[in-house]
């Protein structure tokens, strides 16, 4: 696909509606973010060729983390920031050369405006949605007063099946040694006893790499994790306020006991 031609107002009024920001309290020292809250994709490029019906299933964006972020932005206090457009318009937690930044198929469906972009489509892409959430993000880290350490905490969501079988985690804690939060969030979670719990499950982060939080995180030695939802326990707003419930005093814990 050729980059549409856009005015540089109508770039600028794209980039500004690809986030949305909550400007909480800094004191929690948590700062969430949510990389596919939306499904939306810019007018120009037409839903990318497919129909409304894909864009709203998990290949478009995950269900229930945008209202999750939220939910727990409220009791936490914290700052957040919330990507708006769909995952297959541009994946921000993919690295700009992974091949499915800009997904060309979704299990074997072509997605026309994915199949051949050019160097402009990409770039600008890239501007209208990754820079604006990169930006913003490291906006809120600079909010925190100098020398605290904000632990960033990327909020997700995943199906209840996968290839027919079904997955018996609720809550996938996925973390790393080197984000410092792992171990602490898995007991107070397990020790509640409310859900199935996943150590680095449904995915394990040890073996793949996320563009978000090697970002704003790891390569500033800020503590981090992503947390992984099964989808159908977000299917509500009753639902949505139980797993923030829980998750809550868990991430509120973790981020006290960490080192100054």
């Amino acid at each position: 696909m050729s980059a549409p031609v856009l005015s540089e107002a109508d770039t600028e009024r794209l980039a500004a509606s690809s986030i949305r920001t909550i400007d909480g309290d800094t004191k929690p020292g948590i700062l969430l973010i949510c990389e596919h809250a939306g499904r939306v994709v810019p007018e120009p490029w037409a839903d990318l060729g497919l129909p409304r019906s894909l864009l709203d299933t998990h290949f478009g964006w995950d269900a229930g983390a945008g209202a999750l972020t939220e939910a727990l932005a409220e009791r936490l206090k914290a700052p957040a920031v919330l990507a708006t457009y769909s995952r297959l318009f541009l994946d921000i937690n993919r690295f700009e050369t992974d091949w499915d930044a800009m997904r060309p198929d979704l299990a074997g469906i072509p997605v026309p405006a994915n199949l051949d972009p050019d160097p402009a489509d990409r770039a600008l892409r890239e501007r209208v949605a990754r820079q604006p959430f990169d930006q913003s993000t490291l906006v809120q880290i600079a909010r925190f007063r100098a020398g605290a350490r904000p632990a960033i905490v990327s909020i997700h969501s995943f199906t209840p099946l996968v290839s027919g079988k079904p997955r018996l985690t609720e809550i996938g804690v996925l973390w790393r040694e080197a984000c410092r939060m792992g171990p602490s969030v898995l007991e107070s979670l397990r020790r509640e006893g409310r859900y199935s719990i996943g150590d680095n499950d449904p995915y394990d982060w040890r073996l793949v790499e996320g563009y978000t939080l090697r970002r704003y995180a790891l390569d500033r030695e800020l503590p981090c994790l992503y947390l992984e939802i099964r989808n159908d326990r977000l299917a509500t707003a009753r639902g949505v306020d139980e797993i923030a419930d829980s998750l809550a005093p868990a991430l509120a814990a973790c981020v006290a006991g960490l080192p100054a």
